[in-house]
């Protein structure tokens, strides 16, 4: 099966350098923008403008309080959207209930769903998780109408939430390393090719974002070893020394990797350790 990942971020994430992110491979980015009737995420406009600028398809999503008015929730989250177009549809992350009854908690999401749909032209994706909807969202065949964003850690494959036979987005990590990202990160993969997320988005097929052609590292250890890929594991194809500034052309691997030339990497942070600076 092919996937496409992608992350989702708020406050929590802190300052993101955004090209890091795309050029680690992430495609898309879900950013927080509201909480109920009563919160906005600080770091939502430039998490959003971030993540656009740097080639990402965007979205946002608002977590729904049940306690509250689903009109006075809705009219928060697209008031702090503004003017500006998801790429992906929208996201209501339901996984609270405040002490409030299955039957109040049905009433609400349904009622969030049905607004944001009149007033963005589209289903919006419902973010959840098994052990959460199975017990406290009453069925009904209208919810598998809304693509669905699944949360379960630690399996090769999610258990569905009641009313859904697939999953369009599954959040499978909420303790993910990002290039770019210092704090724990959620990563999240789209369920097909990155022309389907295209597709997702109504956008037309185009070149998977690189990384600004402007984007440079200079070295900062005495001497570091090129590698004909993105680990130690790969032959020692040559040397850089202190001083050495190569064009960034891709980045990779489980610590983070540069490729300056095709075929030849050398490591920008190793085990903690940073041999390089992007300039």
């Amino acid at each position: 099966m092919s996937t496409t990942p992608g992350i989702d971020v708020s406050r929590w994430q802190g300052d993101i350098n955004w090209e890091m992110v795309a050029a680690a491979g992430y495609r898309f980015a879900i950013v927080r923008a509201t909480i109920g009737n009563y919160y906005t995420d600080p770091r939502f406009y430039g998490n959003w403008s971030g993540a656009g600028d740097a080639g990402l398809l965007v979205s946002a999503y608002h977590v729904v309080t049940p306690e509250h008015p689903a009109d006075s929730q809705v009219d928060r989250f697209l008031d702090v959207l503004g003017d500006r177009k998801a790429d992906l549809p929208l996201v209501l992350d339901v996984e609270l209930s405040r002490g409030i009854s299955p039957a109040g908690i049905t009433a609400c999401v349904r009622d969030c769903v049905q607004k944001v749909e009149q007033q963005d032209g589209r289903k919006p994706i419902i973010y959840t998780a098994g052990w959460f909807w199975n017990h406290k969202v009453l069925e009904s065949p209208e919810w598998s109408e809304c693509d669905l964003w699944v949360a379960h850690y630690g399996v090769s494959t999610p258990t569905l939430p009641t009313g859904w036979s697939e999953w369009k987005f599954w959040q499978h990590s909420e303790k993910g390393q990002v290039p770019g990202i210092a704090a724990a990160t959620d990563l999240n993969q789209f369920n097909g090719s990155y022309d389907d997320l295209l597709a997702c988005a109504n956008a037309e097929p185009e070149p998977e974002p690189q990384p600004s052609a402007g984007l440079r590292a200079r070295v900062t250890a005495s001497r570091l070893n090129v590698r004909s890929g993105p680990g130690v594991n790969y032959s020692d194809v040559g040397d850089l020394h202190a001083g050495d500034v190569v064009n960034v052309v891709s980045l990779d691997g489980k610590d983070v990797w540069v490729e300056f030339e095709p075929g030849k990497w050398v490591a920008l942070v190793f085990h903690g350790t940073r041999y390089m600076e992007l300039e």
